[in-house]
């Protein structure tokens, strides 16, 4: 990574204008990064919820009416 200043007003536009890319590059990463992981980590609850009931949420309809009284 190349040496970043502290201080804006020692820099060149040029050196201003690449360390503002560079973090907004890191920001979306970052926003890409927690989107993926939220995704995964929801995918997963879902799964183990499922796992759970022991049933995919749509048999249940095959065993009771709320029609008819099953038999």
């Amino acid at each position: 990574m190349p040496y970043m200043l502290d201080d804006p007003a020692d820099m060149t536009p040029t050196q201003r204008r690449r360390e503002i890319a560079v973090l907004l590059a890191r920001g979306v990463l970052r926003l890409r990064q927690c989107a993926k992981t939220s995704a995964d980590l929801a995918e997963s609850r879902t799964a183990e919820r499922i796992s759970k009931s022991g049933q995919n949420g749509l048999d249940g309809a095959a065993t009771s009416s709320p029609h008819v009284p099953a038999s």
